[in-house]
């Protein structure tokens, strides 16, 4: 198994994204319910900056594997 793997959105089920989506979702009405709507723009904008980060490392690692493949097998 290479490091890109186990972060491939593309072979993950249709369902464990959808319920991904809740939980982020019912997260982000917990946090608006006990704090304010700034808090709660805030904290949605730290999730979409992790999940852009999470996305741009899986594609940098799958990168880096095709490239050390490529290296690798020549020799």
């Amino acid at each position: 198994m290479d490091s890109a793997s186990a972060a491939n959105a593309s072979t993950r089920p249709w369902i464990v994204i959808a319920a991904k989506a809740i939980v982020a979702l019912q997260s982000l009405g917990i946090v608006y319910m006990l704090t304010s709507t700034w808090v709660t723009v805030a904290v949605a904008t730290g999730f979409v900056v992790v999940f852009l980060a999470i996305r741009a490392l899986s594609r940098a690692a799958r990168q880096v594997d095709r490239i050390f493949e490529e290296e690798l097998g020549r020799q």
